[in-house]
């Protein structure tokens, strides 16, 4: 079991290497890298299998954020993420690229996150579970502590379901914990 993990965190490591080092740096005033990292976690026990989902992230900042007087800021990110979704013996890629919007205070040492992505799996059944089809809709909130300059920490609850696209619908709730670079 923790040889096949350790397996899926080494591909999950690889393609975060990828997005990071092979995509064209952004530049300009209006768009921005915002953070890159990994994020792994667990279903939250009421579907039909156990989930195990990891994934490599990347979040660029957008134009639009307003600070207030009182010290927090609010803007918006764009967030795209590639890893491996698995349960009832199946693993699936699954990835996904959406905007969000967080904000930020205590000299932006928090960040409350949230946001929608479109996303595609690469397989909908697993194992007892069928998700229902490839299209599905990933939403999230999440708390993200910058512990030092460029070390970020941080808890997400997020739910993948197809929108009643398909048939099947049972919907996905995932616990996950994530490590990252900010810049």
């Amino acid at each position: 079991m923790k040889i096949n993990m350790l397996k899926k965190f080494y591909w999950v490591f690889l393609v975060a290497v990828f997005i990071g080092f092979v995509t064209q740096p952004l530049r300009g005033g209006e768009i921005a890298w915002r953070s890159m990292g990994l994020r792994g976690g667990v279903n939250d026990n009421r579907n039909e299998e156990d989930f195990e989902q990891y994934e490599s992230f990347v979040a660029w900042k957008l134009p639009w954020h307003w600070r207030w007087d009182c010290g927090w800021a609010m803007g918006t990110h764009l967030e795209a993420n590639a890893g491996i979704l698995s349960g009832g013996g199946t693993s699936a890629f699954v990835g996904s690229v959406g905007p969000g919007l967080y904000i930020s205070g205590l000299e932006e040492r928090v960040e409350i996150t949230m946001g929608i992505n479109p996303t595609i799996i690469s397989r909908h059944k697993f194992g007892d579970e069928n998700l229902g089809g490839p299209v599905q809709f990933t939403s999230y909130i999440g708390l993200d502590l910058n512990l030092a300059d460029h070390f970020r920490l941080g808890y997400r609850l997020q739910h993948m379901s197809n929108g009643v696209l398909y048939e099947h619908n049972p919907g996905l709730n995932t616990h996950m914990i994530a490590v990252g670079y900010r810049f």
